[in-house]
């Protein structure tokens, strides 16, 4: 497998395909190139949840059940109008896919890269692809964090004047003609509900955007409230008093729940360092699941949210859901490891497996 190919600044993902794809060594007929773009492009424009984590999944190589229908539908698509696709080019062509989707930064975007950041799990599974996909995922995620918080334009937009003849329409009026005054009331019923229209929908726009900046504005006040009072609600502790192999999971959930909008903010990191997350400990997932009261697990994975939670883009909740299967018992680290793909014996710095399981906590309750 060949090394991630950087992209030249100011390249597209279109720019870059042809590389990509040489790289892999696949078809060198034009035509099927072509007809692979073509369906790389059809299946990033307005793509479900369901469809981002099949095309995930895909790219990453991992296991495809439940979603094995949903995965040939997506394998049919990106093979129309040219030869069946194998494996390996189809986990490439899934990987365009979700490039091309995160070159959007939009809110597609915003769930694209947070499931692939989840799948890469602090890059505990790797990811065989010649882009870097996890890179562009994260820097999607910047981009988002940071535009996402930016004060919306207060500037008042000048409406476009309808182009309408309104002395030629008053004379049409004045003739008494019962032709030409049909035809001049339905040109200025026209020109009025284009205005009413343009007027209604700069004010949803208008709207829309100052309720996510208030939305934000109250997270971050909630989180500020949270790290100066430096008291974790879900769990009756202080900061201070959680012990250090349980900061990982339960701060994480706690900046998750005052978290509104994806992907959270820029400086998420630095909050948890504020609370008292660091590198010092290190710790594997299975040790820091099983490591938890029991008691505290449904705080961490409520029932209702239990149906998001995928063994790719989410494998710290997989752990913490099959450890409350277990009841608590340490058999499941085995099973988990195996359905995953993860080596339950790598240990992460403390600060590495907070933010990871930051991130899945966000995709289940926003994404």
């Amino acid at each position: 497998m060949k090394t991630a190919i950087k992209p030249k600044e100011g390249e597209t993902v279109q720019d870059q395909f042809d590389s990509w794809y040489s790289g892999m060594e696949f078809s060198e007929n034009a035509d099927v190139r072509s007809r692979r773009w073509a369906s790389i492009q059809s299946i990033a424009k307005n793509p479900t949840d369901t469809r981002l984590e099949v095309l995930t999944r895909l790219a990453f190589r991992t296991k495809l059940q439940p979603l094995a229908a949903e995965a040939g539908q997506v394998r049919t698509q990106l093979a129309e109008g040219g030869p069946a696709l194998q494996d390996e080019e189809a986990a490439l062509i899934a990987a365009m896919a979700l490039a091309l989707i995160l070159d959007e930064r939009d809110t597609t975007a915003a769930k694209a890269a947070a499931l692939v950041t989840g799948a890469s799990c602090a890059g505990l599974r790797g990811l065989q692809q010649p882009m870097d996909l996890v890179g562009m995922a994260v820097n999607a995620q910047a981009h988002l964090s940071e535009t996402a918080r930016r004060r919306p334009s207060l500037e008042q937009q000048k409406l476009v004047n309808p182009q309408l003849d309104v002395t030629a329409n008053l004379d049409a009026l004045a003739d008494g003609n019962i032709t030409t005054v049909r035809a001049a009331l339905e040109a200025l019923s026209g020109a009025t509900t284009k205005i009413l229209s343009a007027m209604a929908s700069r004010q949803r726009s208008f709207e829309t955007a100052v309720q996510g900046y208030v939305r934000v504005q109250d997270e971050e006040l909630d989180i500020l409230w949270w790290l100066q009072g430096g008291q974790c609600v879900r769990f009756g502790l202080p900061f201070a008093e959680v012990q250090p192999e349980f900061r990982p999971i339960v701060f994480a959930v706690e900046l998750a729940a005052l978290t509104r909008a994806l992907p959270g903010p820029t400086a998420f990191s630095s909050l948890l360092v504020r609370a008292g997350v660091d590198n010092t400990v290190r710790l594997t997932i299975p040790a820091a699941v099983q490591g938890l009261p029991q008691e505290w697990l449904a705080r961490v994975l409520p029932e209702d949210h239990t149906g998001k939670v995928s063994t790719t883009t989410t494998p710290i909740l997989e752990a913490v859901r099959r450890r409350q299967e277990a009841d608590g018992a340490d058999t499941w680290a085995a099973v988990w490891s195996t359905v995953t793909g993860i080596d339950q014996t790598t240990p992460l710095p403390a600060l590495q497996l907070c933010e990871a399981l930051y991130r899945e906590l966000l995709q289940v309750t926003l994404g």
